[in-house]
């Protein structure tokens, strides 16, 4: 009884193995294209892109940018009103990962 139970496993898993295992896992290149340029990006799509950066934090960043010409790098978004240091420095890393600077 518990061979046929076993096989009976195996027989109903191994079809959602093969289907998990034949997905292509994404490329650093396909990742690294992903990013959204904090010099080009407008308020709506800056806006829930990375947690704690909803309408108003991305507006801010819009607004920041126009008066003050491009980012240099992620580290200035600590001078835009309403993300603050605390903020960049406790997220750098994620912040990274999901914005570029060009």
């Amino acid at each position: 009884m518990k061979a046929i139970v076993l096989s009976l496993f195996i027989a109903l898993c191994t079809p959602v193995l093969c289907a998990a295992a034949t997905e292509p896992a994404a490329s650093s290149s396909q990742v690294s294209s992903a990013k959204i340029n904090i010099n080009q990006a407008d308020a709506k799509a800056l806006a829930h892109s990375f947690k704690g950066i909803g309408k108003k934090r991305a507006e801010a960043i819009v607004q920041y940018r126009n008066e003050h010409g491009p980012f240099k790098s992620l580290e200035t978004l600590a001078r835009v009103h309403g993300l603050g240091e605390k903020f960049v420095k406790a997220h750098l890393v994620e912040l990274e990962a999901v914005f570029a600077v060009e």
